[in-house]
């Protein structure tokens, strides 16, 4: 597993008010995109997005091959970033 460039994601994920706050509730538990667009008050495309977005870092990961409305968790390396912007943002 690779740590590298994590401060670059990093400011990816902080960049983007949705990438951020998907990314904390994720860290609490596993969601599907239609729960997390309604406890953030988003439309279900921009937390689709921002779940793809932080899909391909590697920070989230579907729990299922469900083709409807998979629950998303975060990975080992999202948790890693997410406790790493908290301290920063603090």
């Amino acid at each position: 597993m690779s740590f590298e460039g994590l401060g670059v994601v990093a400011n990816f994920v902080v960049s983007s008010e949705v990438r951020s706050k998907v990314l904390a509730r994720l860290t609490k538990a596993p969601m599907t995109p239609t729960e997390l667009a309604s406890v953030e008050n988003k439309h279900v495309s921009h937390v689709s997005r921002a779940l793809a977005e932080l899909r391909a870092q590697g920070l989230i990961e579907p729990i299922s091959n469900q083709t409807r409305e998979k629950k998303y968790r975060v990975t080992y390396r999202g948790l890693v970033l997410s406790a790493t912007v908290g301290q920063l943002l603090k």
